[in-house]
């Protein structure tokens, strides 16, 4: 017998499952070394921190080593160096890229870094362009209840009909476009992470004005900064709950 005012059991299941429903992702603390804009316009590219030891097994993390001389990448505690070679194409851009470990007298001028101890899959679909990945992630955070002021820690893998990097060497193309022009890629993959940071608002910080991400992407031998994607049903991996 219910007595009158006392809660159903059908109201009491329902407020378990309520108080049981998971909230926002338990929000990650985020390490940086310089902004983009003192690095990269304003060429203090001096060496902030150096890499050798810096990074855990959760790590990831984006940047760019010291005098602009190529991009790092930090994925599952994994530092990645890009470092374009000698400039030999038309126009003064290197021909090549190394994609190496790093080494331990690595130094790097600007860094983002988080320690992610798990992640959870967000299915985006289909995402034709850079700005459309960044509306896409911008839904699932909100979603999710953060501040997308973040910055929060992010992955995306899919399949890539286009993908354009770049890896700097000596002088930021969007920073400064006279400079020393970077290493480029173009092409198609079947396979792509993209690794960073998306922050909006935070552009002159922790990203380009036209973005609201900081990403780089890893496609077999290359890596580097990401300028354009259209990616064919693309998962997005953020901090677990």
């Amino acid at each position: 017998m219910i007595r009158p005012g006392a809660p159903s059991s059908l109201a009491i299941l329902l407020l378990a499952a309520a108080c049981r429903a998971p909230g926002p992702a338990t929000s990650v603390e985020v390490s940086t070394w310089g902004t983009m804009h003192e690095v990269l316009r304003e060429g203090q590219s001096e060496a902030r921190v150096a890499l050798a030891g810096l990074a855990g097994p959760g790590s990831i993390g984006v940047g760019a080593l010291e005098g602009l001389a190529g991009e790092v990448t930090v994925i599952d505690g994994r530092v990645l160096v890009a470092a374009a070679g000698a400039a030999s194409r038309p126009g003064g851009a290197p021909a090549e890229c190394e994609l190496r470990e790093v080494e331990a007298d690595d130094r790097a001028a600007l860094l983002v870094l988080a320690d992610v101890p798990a992640w959870e899959e967000h299915d985006l679909g289909a995402c034709a362009s850079y700005e459309e990945l960044d509306g896409a992630i911008a839904a699932v955070l909100r979603r999710r209840g953060h501040d997308l002021a973040g910055p929060v820690p992010v992955r995306v893998r899919g399949r890539a009909r286009d993908l354009e990097l770049h890896v700097l060497a000596g002088a930021c193309p969007i920073g400064n476009p006279s400079g020393p022009p970077p290493w480029r890629w173009r092409g198609s993959c079947d396979e792509v992470e993209l690794v960073g940071f998306f922050a909006e608002g935070a552009a002159g910080r922790l990203t380009h004005h036209t973005h609201r991400s900081h990403l780089h992407a890893l496609a077999g031998e290359a890596m580097g900064h990401l300028d354009e994607v259209a990616l064919e049903h693309a998962v997005l991996l953020l901090p677990a709950r």
